[in-house]
């Protein structure tokens, strides 16, 4: 078997350094495209209140008492119709309600479009 020659003699090459190249237009963040800084415009949290205040009252109407005597049973105090109906109704419309007012797209929040017209850098 013949004899490798080694690498290790080898010249090193001179490493080459560049200048810094200094960025001239400041990029924006697409998350906050308003000035206030806000995800989300006006509507959207009174959407996000809505759907709050919606779940807080399923919740309220589903909140159940003690009986008025504890030796006697009233299924209908328990299984009323405002318990086992309308409560939990309320607390899903009020999650849809959230989820929308998440979702939507509001006008109050202004998102900017660049186009390469708009930037002559890129």
């Amino acid at each position: 078997m013949a004899k490798q020659p080694s690498r290790h003699h080898q010249a090193a090459q001179p490493i080459k350094k560049t200048a810094p190249v200094q960025r001239t237009v400041k990029k924006e963040s697409n998350w906050n495209a308003d000035k206030s800084g806000l995800l989300y415009g006006r509507r959207n949290f009174i959407y996000m209140g809505i759907g709050l205040a919606s779940i807080l009252a399923g919740l309220a109407l589903m909140n159940g008492g003690a009986m008025p005597d504890p030796n006697k049973w009233e299924p209908e105090r328990i299984y009323s119709f405002t318990r086992i109906t309308l409560a939990p109704i309320l607390m899903v419309t009020g999650f849809v309600v959230v989820a929308i007012g998440i979702f939507k797209r509001s006008p109050d929040v202004v998102t900017a479009v660049k186009t390469t017209e708009d930037n002559p850098a890129a």
